[in-house]
């Protein structure tokens, strides 16, 4: 949406940092992917939100849908890597297998599925939220395909899969890792451990103080760094494996409870709570 997107991208680039584009594929005409191919965008993120009808209707946009595949086209034409990203709700779940066919006739190579969140507008969007038993099914499908020798790299994100049975032992879940060994600048300046955190979860302002400072200030990020017995919430508290796992995703388990380190929906607990 800025003019001068490409002489930031440009500039990050003569830093030697490494930029990626995250975009609803709108704007991604030829001479933009040409624009971000000169300038070293390094890759493309593109949401996918379902398949036709879905997407369009979630976007609140129609005609988005055959925007996006057409982005992918150009994209991948371009030899620019790209990832497809679906936010898993309730409205898109069952069409997950038709998104994977999808995007395989389409020769997408990774796919990065990341359950809903309840911040922001979602509030007001009932319809969308996932329960344990979406919850399930979510797990069951990113574990069963992580599984298999699909061509598609399945990446999943925002806590998803870090304690199901068939995936914990090749990918191990430590804990969350925002504030860390990880932050996120937002586009006013503010300093989260985790994009996916709401607004009120900032440890600063570029604005106003060195992000040097921000980052190793010892009050920074205490719902990791400043882990306890006394913080883990009640749907975590009788689990074997809270301390390596310290309450899962902060951002899942924020925005579905409003504490962290209490995850209604690992499948773990799940298990738990159900015995």
């Amino acid at each position: 949406m800025r003019r001068d997107w490409s002489d930031i991208a440009a500039h990050l680039r003569d830093l030697g940092i490494s930029t990626e584009i995250l975009t609803n594929g709108l704007a991604l005409e030829s001479d933009t992917i040409s624009e971000m191919k000169s300038v070293g965008i390094s890759g493309v993120g593109i949401s996918l939100d379902g398949l036709e009808q879905t997407h369009d209707t979630i976007r609140d946009h129609s005609g988005s849908f055959r925007h996006v595949l057409k982005g992918i086209r150009t994209v991948l034409n371009a030899d620019i890597p790209l990832t497809v990203i679906t936010t898993v709700n309730a409205l898109n779940i069952h069409e997950l297998p038709g998104i994977a066919e999808l995007l395989g006739s389409k020769q997408v190579k990774r796919w990065r599925i990341q359950p809903l969140v309840p911040f922001g507008r979602v509030q007001s969007s009932r319809e969308l939220e996932l329960n344990e038993q979406t919850y399930l099914q979510l797990e069951d499908f990113a574990a069963h395909w992580r599984s298999g020798d699909g061509e598609i790299e399945l990446i999943c994100a925002d806590g998803l899969n870090y304690f199901h049975e068939a995936d914990a032992h090749k990918h191990p879940w430590r804990g969350c890792t925002a504030g860390i060994a990880t932050c996120s600048i937002t586009s006013d300046g503010k300093v989260k451990g985790c994009l996916s955190l709401p607004d009120e979860i900032v440890e600063g302002d570029l604005r106003k103080d060195d992000l040097w400072d921000i980052w190793f200030n010892p009050k920074s990020f205490a719902y990791t760094r400043q882990f306890s017995d006394e913080s883990i919430g009640l749907n975590c508290r009788s689990c074997e494996k809270i301390e390596q796992c310290r309450g899962g995703c902060s951002s899942k388990s924020y925005g579905n409870t409003g504490l962290f380190h209490n995850d209604p929906y690992c499948t773990h607990g799940i298990g738990i709570r159900s015995r």
